[in-house]
């Protein structure tokens, strides 16, 4: 058998399955991508072993070379595995070795490095293995490592991490530092030597991650190095720059929109955020040539710069990763400045309404664009001042935002704003939905609201106090109208008169309240005579004293009340 050939094989670069053809020789092993016609050949002197594994996409075939790195070829059928046999073993003089595969779910077991790759064995049998040339970075903790991987653009889904607990070893040096140097010696990590920096600026104040930071720019990434942590940040996992000034127009606040987001041990950071003083200023001087300079980014950078701080971390950035840089556009605060004091769940922050968006800052960072806003609204805070009000942002994914604290006199700019971007302006559940948000500017909306409120409650509390009932009330004089003390008098009174004037009896309403009150009437005449007749008795019989004395307090009289009307005569009222 001279040469064997199969069309539908995948070699695995980065998660992604690019399909070739695999061509075998009598002297080496050719593999053509279809994708990108690439060729790579193994001669059979490089070949150490040959594997055979179950795969996903059927089997695979695994060639180990004698510099201690592999090739993975996957595809192939149960009934290749005779005809690779016979021909590894006329050809190349090899044995193809069939590797058996744990498939018991086990998460503990060994690790071992080797040809290029992180083997983690169950039982002694491999359950998985890393390519480390896929791994972009190595994080490691008190017990534990994490490996994060490069994310190429052609797969749609693709592994981000892997971690791994890594108990202490019983022989004397660090588990996790033995396991981290293994895994960098093959692993495709950004590195780069400090004289490869275009630039370099030292003790800048980051806030998100907080903490005080060296900040290298290299031709393909940007170091950003602390006392504890070191990222490495490709410029293409930027996505947006913003620009932002601080409300007391003092500081200047620089973000950065990373995607996907660096990890601080279990914390995710999605934005990077500095903050500088406006009138801080710094020189910077570029280890490139000037011909280099032009050549590479033109007129926005130069040898030399100086300026404000924040100027020159900005342009840096807008020259380097060639990303546009955010600031805000016309909108404009009560007090002038370009944001509104807000505070979002438990911490104090800034919200600035941009052209295309809003984000809030400082913890944390949110930035909603326009286009994912469904609509927004003002609700009156639950504070006891009344003097702030919250500003909500519902999205069209069907979450919400909600941004509380504001000034109420900031209602009035953010509205003229919202209208101006053509958002849609809710009325929210506590807050008026007659709200005209497009109104004068001496008119002040908020306040409308709270006077109706109040109106509102004082209409409430007469009527509650027309329609009570005052059980105990009683008249000093016996010739009063007695209409005037009746206790079934209703402000609604007129509805069941007839249009002559004359009460219509046969209402229900009427019928009801008229026995309620009758039987009300006749318990307390009940429970006023039984208490008359216990105080006469009292007072007829007086205390005796003491022999000495011999005299008798003369018995107090009760005062007169007022006698009851009987049920008679309340039924002729009702009536």
């Amino acid at each position: 058998m001279a040469a064997m050939e199969f069309d539908e094989v995948y070699e695995e670069i980065r998660g992604v399955l690019n399909p070739g053809r695999l061509k075998l020789t009598s002297n080496s092993v050719i593999f053509k991508n279809v994708r990108t016609g690439k060729v790579e050949t193994i001669t059979k002197d490089d070949i150490e072993n040959i594997k055979w594994t179950k795969r996903a996409r059927g089997y695979g075939l695994k060639f180990i070379t004698k510099n201690d790195t592999s090739l993975r070829y996957d595809g192939f059928k149960d009934t290749d595995l005779d005809r690779l046999k016979e021909f590894m073993t006329i050809n190349f003089g090899k044995n193809v070795e069939t590797q058996k595969m744990a498939v018991n779910g086990w998460n503990w077991g060994k690790v071992s490095f080797g040809a290029g790759n992180l083997a983690f064995e169950v039982d002694n049998k491999q359950a998985f293995e890393v390519p480390l040339k896929n791994v972009s970075n190595s994080n490691k903790g008190k017990s534990e490592i994490t490996l994060q991987f490069h994310q190429p653009d052609d797969a749609k889904v693709s592994l981000m991490e892997i971690r791994f607990y890594v108990p202490p070893g019983d022989v004397d040096g660090d588990a996790v530092e033995d396991f981290h140097q293994n895994v960098m010696k093959g692993a495709a990590v950004l590195t780069a030597k400090a004289g490869d920096a275009i630039c370099s600026l030292s003790d800048i104040n980051c806030l998100v991650p907080r903490g005080r930071h060296e900040l290298r720019f290299y031709p393909g990434f940007f170091d950003l190095h602390g006392k504890s942590y070191d990222y490495k940040i490709p410029y293409n996992q930027i996505t947006r720059g913003f620009l932002l000034p601080h409300k007391d127009n003092r500081q200047m606040y620089f973000v950065l929109s990373l995607d996907p987001p660096v990890k601080h041990g279990q914390t995710r950071y999605q934005y990077i955020i500095f903050g500088f003083k406006k009138e801080e200023e710094t020189t910077v001087e570029l280890s490139l040539t000037p011909e280099a300079i032009q050549e590479k980014y033109g007129n926005n950078l130069h040898k030399e710069m100086q300026g404000p701080y924040h100027d020159i971390v900005s342009r840096l950035f807008r020259a380097i990763t060639e990303q546009r840089i955010t600031v805000p556009g016309s909108f404009t605060s009560k007090s002038g400045a370009k944001c509104v004091s807000c505070a979002y769940k438990a911490s104090a922050g800034l919200l600035y309404p941009l052209e295309r968006g809003f984000i809030y800052i400082t913890k944390p960072p949110i930035y909603i664009h326009h286009d994912d806003v469904a609509s927004c609204g003002f609700n009156r805070s639950n504070t006891a001042t009344g003097r702030t009000c919250d500003f909500e942002i519902q999205l069209k994914s069907g979450g919400s935002h909600v941004f509380s604290n504001i000034e109420k006199e900031e209602a009035k700019p953010m509205s003229d704003f919202l209208s101006s971007k053509d958002l849609r302006i809710h009325a929210a559940s506590n807050w008026d939905k007659k709200i005209n948000y497009t109104v004068d500017k001496d008119r002040d909306i908020y306040l409308e609201h709270v006077q109706n409120e109040g109106q509102e409650r004082e209409d409430d509390d007469d009527e509650s106090d027309d329609e009570e009932e005052d059980e105990d009330f009683q008249g000093d004089e016996e010739d009063e109208d007695e209409l005037e003390y009746d206790s079934n008098a209703s402000i609604h009174s007129t509805e069941d008169e007839d249009e002559d004037g004359s009460k219509n009896p046969s209402s229900p309403k009427k019928r009801k309240k008229s026995e309620a009150s009758s039987a009300t009437s006749n318990k307390k005449q009940d429970d006023k005579k039984k208490t008359s007749d216990d105080t006469k008795k009292k007072s007829d019989n007086p205390k005796k004293k003491s022999d000495d004395s011999k005299k008798k307090s003369k018995p107090k009289e009760s005062p007169k009340k007022k006698v009851p009307k009987s049920s008679e005569q309340v039924e002729d009222d009702s009536d």
